[in-house]
């Protein structure tokens, strides 16, 4: 079996390693980029099932205006719009416009607090009885949608931090690519020189042999073996496929165990979402009534919020064509996970149907195309994004921490400065790998 060698190996064409492998071309080494899909970017994966519509399988926002997003969108001089509009609550099963939500439910968010002993989301809001109901069970939707975490296991101390980060960067602001995310991964992808990156696609790394300063990695192309050396190796892998059983796909195996990272990999979660895309014939919503509002009322709605068993959260997005998208996470994600795109779009389509109240026939006669990806499912994803549980404030920077200066780790879920689960996070975490590589050979 050939052996192809390089510098440095970078495990996974998400931003992440595409980040990490910028930096280190530009410091003149070779790197060579194993990536198991047949496609770069990761989780983020923008699709095109109408000409010029931009659909996203994967992250689809910008959250704030963060530093390694922008520069990028500055120098390449991509399109990006603010997403904003009317708020719209269901409540008592009625629609009512609700501008002040986030305020709502920052009364009750506002009051956790990062000193004394952690503890999980749902204790604290047990633990103040005080609060409006209504804020709390808001609290709990955003909490656990926006983190597809489960309440009862993601950490307070986390939280805290997370919002703190999302102020530096504005976070209230939200952005989207108006060519969607595949635009910014372009970007990345010209920046990289052929001449020293070498990039692999449907390239499945099975085991990684190592010792200190010699990294031997066996992978599956196909039907054939193939196996790449190099002196470090920048491990991009997502979260939940660190965490995967060795005996299962996507998995991989490393030899010597990677028993320094084992308590790390206890304390942290990946996150459990499904968003469903829906293309209809027309915009029929913006001729929805909605009682006490003036007709066309929901013509500028930006995300609508419930309490569907399914589906509860919706968004639009402008483009020329009308466009809804459902977002189901936490414990209503793993109930969809493993399903099939039918149903998932069927529980969406009547989550939609009780939310507008139109019939669900009116909408499956409008619905032109479904578009759906079940991440936790995929076995090189394992999940959405990475979150926190109890106790597991240190889990991220000790995931990040090099081993023997030969492993790096990169990916969302080693950024420990708040910025988890995005993916700015996710290039500066690259960057961050990259640059202890080229400290270590100084």
């Amino acid at each position: 079996m050939k052996t192809d060698s390089a510098d440095v190996i970078v495990i996974g064409a998400g931003v992440a390693g595409l980040a990490a492998a910028r930096v280190l071309a530009e410091a003149g080494l070779r790197v060579a980029i194993l990536e198991a899909r047949h496609r770069i970017g990761g989780r983020i994966w923008t699709i095109h099932p109408c000409a010029g519509v931009p659909v996203e399988l994967g992250a689809e926002f910008i959250h704030g205006r963060p530093g390694p997003i922008f520069e990028l969108v500055s120098a390449a001089n991509l399109k990006v719009h603010g997403f904003g509009g009317p708020l719209w609550v269901q409540a008592d099963g009625e629609l009512t416009r609700c501008d002040d939500f986030f305020a709502h439910i920052n009364s009750v968010l506002d009051k956790m607090d990062a000193r004394g002993p952690d503890r999980s989301f749902a204790n604290f809001l047990e633990r103040n009885e005080a609060d409006d109901d209504s804020a709390k069970l808001w609290g709990l939707e955003y909490v656990e949608g926006f983190h597809g975490a489960l309440a009862e296991r993601i950490s307070v101390h986390s939280l805290v931090r997370d919002r703190k980060a999302g102020r530096e960067v504005e976070a209230a602001h939200t952005f989207r690519l108006t060519d969607g995310y595949e635009a910014l991964l372009k970007v990345m992808l010209d920046a990289l020189p052929p001449e020293l990156v070498n990039m692999h696609l449907n390239t499945v790394v099975n085991a990684v042999q190592w010792a200190k300063h010699s990294v031997s990695i066996v992978a599956k192309r196909g039907d054939s073996n193939v196996e790449f050396s190099a002196p470090a190796v920048v491990i991009t892998l997502p979260l939940g496929v660190l965490q995967a059983p060795h005996d299962t796909p996507g998995a991989v195996r490393f030899d010597p165990p990677l028993v320094e990272k084992s308590s790390a990999l206890q304390l942290l979660y990946m996150g459990q979402t499904i968003r469903a895309s829906l293309i209809f014939s027309e915009a029929w919503w913006e001729q929805v009534e909605v009682r006490n509002h003036e007709q066309g009322s929901l013509r500028d709605m930006s995300f609508v919020f419930s309490h569907q068993d399914w589906f509860p959260t919706w968004w639009t997005r402008v483009t020329s064509v009308p466009m809804l998208t459902g977002w189901a996470a936490s414990r209503r994600g793993e109930r969809l996970s493993g399903r099939s795109e039918s149903f998932i779009r069927d529980k969406a389509l009547e989550s939609l149907a009780s939310i507008f109240h139109i019939p669900l026939l009116t909408l499956r006669e409008r619905l032109q195309s479904s578009h759906v990806h079940d991440w936790q499912s995929d076995p090189y994803a394992r999940g959405s994004y990475s979150y926190v549980g109890v106790g597991g404030e240190h889990g991220q920077s000790e995931l990040a921490e090099s081993m023997m200066d030969t492993l790096f780790f990169a990916g969302e879920a080693t950024n420990s400065e708040g910025q988890h689960g995005t993916v700015h996070g996710a290039i500066a975490t690259g960057d961050r790998a990259a640059r202890e590589i080229l400290i270590h050979k100084t």
